[in-house]
């Protein structure tokens, strides 16, 4: 299978390097093992470029007409990645999507510098369990051992530099891949640490502990479609607004001001950001967040007259809109909508006719096996200690019929109470489902109990005593 591949990538580097004027022509395509659809999204650095077939043999290709050298996306069966495509480049990429991030294999013009970044992502990924067990040490010797990490992962990437000549672009996003990680991991830090006395431990941290902020760059137009950057920002906003609130309202608890507390996030958004699509974006899902998880439409409509304010995308104006819209009919008391579910048999059902007791509906993407499996065992310790009281597992992916059993079976998951969403997209609108731990809970009559509840929320097992 492999030297196939590697012939049918050269054939393709070697067509590529001879089409065009400058030699300029761009080329992305690859194959996939194990695909869960038949199609690849491919993404730039503000738009959708094109939806890629796959063909017979799982392959897909792209030659750019109009390109903007850059981090792009693609996405397949849920899953994304992101890829740095350079003027000239004409890569292959391999993907097995049973191992997906771990599986990629770049060949080709501009593969080194992918393959490089592929593996800073999965090492960085790895370093996370013994960062996670890190957040136990005392503030001093967790900054310490932060500013250790970074040192060596830079002096890594100047040892490929050194063998492996690149852009400047290049070198920018691996440095900011390793920084803005591990800023990342500062700003979880209070929170990691002290629980939930973390709201008085601001003043705790070392002098020097958030000293790398005044290196943030707030309009990073190299970084404006890379998750690593978004990552970093939304628990660094977090902290900044926390902090101002803590500073000017005595005894502040975000439980009891989360409007106020969302409000001065936007806030912040407003007056750091100028760059109106890193901006767009944080405001859309900083207010998605809040009327996600908001059970108070008043609160929520408030928010979303002050995201209109501020967005000037349209398009995000219309999603916030219709996410609100939705949020409204799902409010306790009100009737489940007739959404449409795939049972193992492949029939397609109405959902409330599978409902007839108080019911548990949560949620599962392929795309995040660890909820997955984590959810399924969790589930499996609720029903027996709530038996009366029904669970329903729905798959939120368009998968194939065969990935979806086998990914049950494979971790003998029954499967009766087993569903898939019939049209996907429009379920996650009209359920608002923008977080896969996103649970709701019905009546034997298939109305509304709760849409805002966490499966993974310490307090859902007191939630479920209630409605028992």
């Amino acid at each position: 299978m492999k030297p196939l591949y590697i012939l049918f990538g050269l054939l393709i580097l070697c067509s590529c390097q001879t089409i065009g004027p400058n030699n300029s022509v761009v080329f992305f395509g690859g194959d996939i093992i194990n695909p869960t659809n038949d199609y690849v999204i491919l993404y730039d650095t503000e738009n959708t470029i094109d939806t890629l077939y796959l063909n017979t043999e799982n392959r897909f290709s792209h030659y750019f007409s109009d390109f903007k050298p850059g981090i792009h996306s693609f996405v397949h069966g849920g899953k994304h990645q992101s890829i740095l495509l350079e003027s000239n480049d004409s890569i292959m990429m391999h993907l097995n999507t049973l191992d997906f991030d771990e599986s990629i294999v770049y060949n080709g013009i501009g593969a080194k510098k992918n393959n490089y970044l592929i593996n800073l992502l999965l090492k960085l990924e790895q370093e996370d369990s013994q960062t996670n067990s890190l957040y136990s040490q005392p503030p001093t010797t967790y900054h310490q051992n932060i500013e250790t990490l970074i040192s060596k992962n830079i002096e890594d990437l100047e040892t490929f530099l050194k063998n492996n000549p690149n852009s400047e672009r290049f070198k920018k996003i691996a440095i900011s891949s390793i920084k803005y990680h591990y800023y990342t991991r500062k700003e979880l830090f209070p929170y990691r640490h002290f629980g939930k006395n973390y709201l008085n431990s601001f003043k705790k941290l070392p002098a020097n502990f958030y000293d790398f902020r005044t290196d943030i760059v707030y309009n990073d137009t190299d970084l404006k479609d890379f998750y690593l950057y978004y990552n970093f920002l939304f628990p660094h906003i977090n902290n900044l607004a926390l902090e101002q609130l803590i500073k000017t309202k005595a005894h502040f608890n975000v439980e009891d001001h989360k409007l106020n507390y969302t409000m001065q996030k936007l806030q912040l958004i407003d007056s750091l950001v100028t760059n109106t699509l890193i901006k767009n974006n944080l405001l859309k899902y900083t207010t998605r967040n809040f009327i996600s998880n908001s059970n108070s439409i008043d609160e929520s409509y408030i928010l979303y007259q002050t995201f209109l304010e501020k967005s000037t995308n349209s398009k995000d104006k219309i999603y916030i809109k219709n996410l609100f819209k939705n949020a409204q009919g799902l409010q306790s008391g009100y009737p489940l909508p007739a959404i449409e579910v795939i049972n193992n048999q492949n029939n397609t059902l109405n959902i409330n006719t599978i409902i007839d007791k108080t019911t548990v509906i949560y949620f599962w993407d392929n795309a995040n096996r660890y909820h997955f499996e984590n959810s399924h065992f969790k589930v499996k310790s609720l029903q027996n200690a709530f038996p009366k009281i029904d669970f329903i597992a729905i798959n939120v992916n368009s998968m194939h019929t065969n990935v979806w059993k086998n990914m049950l079976y494979g971790n003998q998951f029954k499967i009766n109470t087993e569903y898939r969403f019939a049209d996907p997209s429009y379920a996650k609108k009209r359920l608002a489902i923008n977080y896969i731990k996103k649970v709701l809970i019905v009546d034997k009559q298939g109305f509304i109990l709760n849409a805002t509840a966490d499966l993974f929320d310490p307090n859902f097992e007191t939630l479920l005593k209630k409605y028992n």
